[in-house]
């Protein structure tokens, strides 16, 4: 029996950072793999650690289901994405649609190439789908600190975060 899941298609990927970096310009590597996870799991915002502001959100992403089946072990699933983010991003650098020196200091930045109008509006109707916590994620999740105590690292814990510098 083959069972589907978005979180292990390569391409399915490439189109979530690509609809995420089009709106955010510029993301350190790490944040856009957590944006990437909460786009593709929004009820997991639940388990997420909000600053007060937020908790509306959190309550919210308690009631929602997500399409697909919602991971067993977030944590377990988040590293076994890592490389399919890392090839999606890699292919993004590939195809020009971001800037390589950027990409060496850690950091994805949105470069100028223009994507086609067709993929665009297929983007922009993935993102609209998933609203309100696409715009969440994207306005708001990521303008967090990566790291620190109030990081975003250390609120979703989905990556060691009690050795970094902050």
């Amino acid at each position: 029996m083959l069972v589907y899941h978005p979180a292990y298609d390569a391409y399915h990927c490439l189109f979530r950072m690509m609809s995420i970096i089009e709106r955010v310009d510029e993301v350190e590597i790490d944040k856009l793999k957590m944006l990437d996870f909460y786009i593709l799991f929004p009820s997991l915002l639940k388990l997420v650690r909000m600053p007060r502001q937020f908790i509306k959100v959190k309550k919210d992403a308690e009631r929602i289901r997500n399409e697909y089946h919602d991971p067993l072990n977030p944590v377990v699933t988040f590293k076994d994405m890592k490389h399919i983010q890392e090839a999606a991003i890699k292919c993004m650098l590939a195809a020009g649609y971001i800037d390589a020196e950027f990409y060496g200091e850690g950091v994805v930045k949105r470069s100028s190439k223009i994507i086609p109008l067709n993929l665009k509006s297929k983007m922009d109707e993935f993102i609209k789908d998933r609203e309100p916590f696409s715009s969440f994620i994207i306005k708001k999740l990521a303008k967090f600190h990566l790291v620190g105590p109030d990081g975003l690292k250390s609120r979703t814990q989905l990556m060691e975060y009690r050795y970094d510098i902050s």
